[in-house]
């Protein structure tokens, strides 16, 4: 039988941004749930911004895929910036290296990898930085034995509980075969007669005895 043992694994812990890599998230599944505690962030993932929560079980869950995706918007500024601070290094190296490395942050910043589950014909997604990738696909697969387990297992039970309900039926029908012969030959005894001459038990319309000849 499935139980629900909630998984306190640490490798269940992702950054959510690149820029403010230290901000994590958790991921989790065990044998019944999927379970999602990702904080939301803005600016370019540098502020904290709510959380986005979910609790899933995997009976509800149909399909799960990893994707990657582009934001175009970050990294666009992000190449302005590299080029600004490319071009401002005969000026100021220091002030070019910050634009530089930032824009170079925000571009990667603009490169998403992307979980995605669908549940009750509803798909959710969720975004980890480009970082994430291989531990994301570590993540799909586990949780893609889970389900893979959670079905086997319900189907062996469908199975079992499909198997128990036919024995029974077989053995009920078993039961009223026996008890139906024993109600003919109760009803034979107390509605039918006897031959005078030899005792035996007839029909109700014989008119000889099956036995002895004897007419009736």
């Amino acid at each position: 039988m499935v139980q629900s043992t909630k998984s306190t694994n640490a490798g269940s812990d992702f950054s959510v941004s690149l820029l403010a890599f230290w901000v994590k998230g958790n991921v989790s599944v065990d044998n019944s749930f999927l379970r999602v505690d990702i904080p939301n962030t803005i600016l370019f993932g540098l502020i904290p911004a709510g959380k986005n929560k979910d609790t899933s079980p995997l009976s509800g869950i149909t399909n799960i895929y990893t994707s990657s995706s582009y934001k175009l918007g970050a990294i666009f500024l992000g190449v302005i910036l590299a080029l600004i601070g490319f071009s401002s290094f005969s000026n100021s190296a220091l002030l070019g290296f910050v634009l530089l490395l930032l824009g170079v942050i925000l571009v990667g910043s603009g490169i998403k990898t992307s979980l995605s589950y669908e549940r009750s014909g509803i798909i959710k997604t969720i975004e980890f930085p480009f970082f994430e990738a291989n531990h994301v696909r570590e993540l799909e697969e586990e949780i893609t034995n889970k389900l893979q387990a959670f079905q086997d297992d319900r189907n062996v039970r469908m199975q079992t509980e499909k198997t128990m309900a036919q024995s029974e039926r077989h053995t009920k029908d078993i039961v009223n075969a026996i008890n139906g012969n024993d109600s003919t030959s109760s009803d034979n005894t107390s509605t039918g007669k006897f031959c005078p001459n030899c005792g035996s038990l007839l029909a109700d319309d014989a008119k000889f005895c099956t036995h002895c000849g004897t007419k009736i």
